[in-house]
């Protein structure tokens, strides 16, 4: 098990199971709709977006993303197998008993399913840093036409 891996994939199923997949914050037509013609602006309070239906927050939208990734693999490489056993590990919070089952491993099997966390932590480990690099790179391009 990778701990800073679990830390940040204990941190996305928190903000799913919170939050889940959608934002909610809305449109001007909404608002249009909601106050007739007059909206209020300049309303005293807090203007904080986390946590009032603005969705994932960043670090979460991208283990999701990674998450993804995996479902969407190859079947040979057990992605879509990790995948699931994500969404319940983290999301849904399950006992690890019936977590095993339903991704198919045998009961008893505990070395088994701690490989395969070891193994979930490492493929969402190294789509993170694929993603982060290609963002770098894409930053770096973009500098590069601009100047």
């Amino acid at each position: 098990m990778i701990e800073k891996v679990e830390a940040v994939m204990q941190h996305w199923g928190e903000q799913r199971m919170r939050i889940g997949l959608g934002g909610g914050l809305s449109s001007p037509m909404a608002g249009i709709m909601e106050w007739g013609a007059y909206i209020p602006r300049r309303t005293p309070g807090s203007r904080a977006l986390v946590g009032n239906g603005s969705g994932l927050d960043y670090i979460s939208g991208e283990v999701e993303a990674a998450v993804a990734q995996l479902s969407r693999s190859p079947a040979k490489s057990r992605g879509p197998e990790l995948a699931q056993l994500a969404t319940l590990r983290y999301v849904e919070s399950l006992p690890v008993r019936e977590q095993m089952r339903l991704v198919g491993i045998n009961e008893g099997a505990d070395r088994t399913y701690r490989n395969w966390i070891n193994k979930l932590h490492q493929q969402v480990l190294a789509i993170l840093a694929e993603r982060s690099a290609s963002r770098s790179n894409n930053a770096v391009a973009d500098k590069a036409a601009q100047g």
